[in-house]
């Protein structure tokens, strides 16, 4: 194996050897020496990847963002898509998501441990949260006017946010699942409450 290869197999490592345990452990007990530990490598082995523990925050957002962009986002702005198709890679990509990192949703628990104490991720956050407010706006738009769109998928996104918390202390998928039907009865005109 070439050095380069190395290098890019351990900074791979670290990543999602970072990922996991501040999704577990939260970032303020997540120390470089534990993600050094769980990779089999050196402090300066991770140091010579980044330059400081908050570097790890970025790459984790980003790597999260990357995922949904790939597996749903570019995908519901295909106008061939119907509706239901969207919401289903929307909700099927957020599934698979949560049962592939266990620990719950990355970005939530950041939000939870960091928005107040860390304000320089802030950004990075509400661009993460964006992502998704225009996402289901855009779904929304072939029903409701776009002032009308935007204000459901806000509230569609603080009932997702909401429901994935529930989901996780109840160890079930019955809320996330309530927001779904929310949404396509949203979609469909009809405002429901949902009882499950």
């Amino acid at each position: 194996m070439t050095a380069r290869k190395a290098s890019a197999n351990h900074k791979n490592q670290i990543f999602e050897q970072a990922r996991q345990l501040i999704r577990l452990q939260g970032y303020h007990h997540t120390s470089i020496a534990d993600i050094a530990k769980g990779c089999g490598l050196s402090k300066a082995s991770i140091y010579h990847h980044i330059s400081e523990k908050k570097d790890l925050i970025k790459i984790a957002l980003q790597s999260v963002k990357a995922f949904f962009k790939e597996n749903c986002f570019d995908l519901i702005y295909d106008k061939q898509l119907p509706d239901q198709k969207k919401i289903d890679l929307l909700f099927d990509t957020l599934e698979q998501y949560l049962k592939e990192y266990h620990g719950g949703c990355l970005v939530h628990n950041l939000v939870h441990e960091l928005a107040d104490s860390q304000p320089e991720f802030r950004d990075l956050f509400q661009d993460y949260f964006s992502m998704w407010l225009e996402g289901i706006t855009h779904i929304l738009q072939k029903a409701h006017p776009d002032e009308t769109a935007r204000t459901l998928a806000e509230d569609t996104v603080a009932q997702l946010s909401g429901a994935i918390m529930m989901d996780r202390l109840y160890d079930t998928n019955r809320y996330v699942q309530r927001v779904r039907t929310v949404l396509v009865a949203r979609v469909l005109q009809r405002e429901t409450l949902i009882v499950a």
